[in-house]
């Protein structure tokens, strides 16, 4: 067997590699494919409801950025022009302190504030997200549930939704009016696994 010893940058080869003991990447997204894995740390230091009590759907902290470049070319597909959200796990590690549950949205617009509306937000995990089942590739007869940042642990969803490949702002939201500053405490993480094409 040959060693081959890789360099920083980007190196392309024809042939097939093997990782006997494993493959570690140290970035917030890894690609495979059309295949993307994606973290983002999540905190609510910034919020701000004991000046501005938040309503229905308002923006907590807005996470990051989805990332939708492939190489269509060199895959041999069509440009992409959508998201498919796989799954999303959710780890809260330090809970708000107060009763606070909300949502995963994405948007086409970067930069809204914390305890604003989402600019044309579209639901990916949470109660009002329009969900497909895999089993019947239709709408499930449940309804899933809000994540709840007052809780330590982790949440996991399939939500099997797919976007447009614009909606790549993602906002953490609330669903409770919240008039305090104590959720300020909260951190989690949240990480993303979705298909471009």
């Amino acid at each position: 067997m040959t060693t081959t010893t890789l360099t920083q940058g980007t190196e392309e080869y024809e042939t097939q590699f093997t990782f006997k003991d494993g493959l570690n990447v140290d970035a917030g997204t890894v690609t495979l494919g059309t295949k993307k894995f994606q973290v983002f740390a999540g905190s609510l230091a910034d919020t701000n409801g004991g000046t501005t009590q938040y309503a229905d759907n308002d923006i907590l902290v807005e996470l990051g950025t989805l990332d939708t470049t492939i190489d269509a070319t060199n895959l041999g597909i069509v440009a992409a022009t959508k998201i498919f959200i796989d799954k999303v796990k959710i780890l809260v590690t330090t809970a708000s302190g107060e009763t606070l549950v909300g949502n995963l949205q994405l948007s086409a617009t970067s930069g809204t504030a914390t305890n604003s509306a989402v600019s044309s937000g579209t639901e990916i995990v949470g109660a009002g997200a329009a969900l497909i089942d895999p089993q019947i590739s239709a709408a499930p007869s449940v309804t899933e549930v809000d994540i709840n940042y007052n809780s330590a642990g982790v949440h996991v969803f399939d939500p099997n939704i797919t976007v447009a490949s614009s909606l790549i702002y993602l906002y953490a939201c609330t669903t409770t009016t919240l008039d305090s500053n104590t959720s300020q405490q909260g951190r989690f993480t949240v990480m993303v696994e979705y298909t471009v094409f």
